[in-house]
């Protein structure tokens, strides 16, 4: 989920979506097995990230 004030006005900025909503649901599900097993190992997840190109964002001319 990417910002909303960084596609507002005429600014219009690129920005990169980090997966908010995806991360949220992995930290409480890994929160969640933690608690209900304290001696498990901690885990580490990589989740992808997006480009969101919009003005601020142009192709060089030569």
């Amino acid at each position: 989920m990417t910002s909303t004030f960084a596609a507002f006005g005429p600014i219009s900025l690129t920005s990169v979506d980090q997966g908010g909503r995806e991360m949220g649901r992995n930290a409480v599900r890994l929160l969640l097995e933690r608690i209900a097993d304290r001696g498990r190992r901690s885990a580490q997840v990589t989740l992808s990230t997006t480009l969101v190109p919009r003005r601020s964002t142009a192709r060089l001319t030569e």
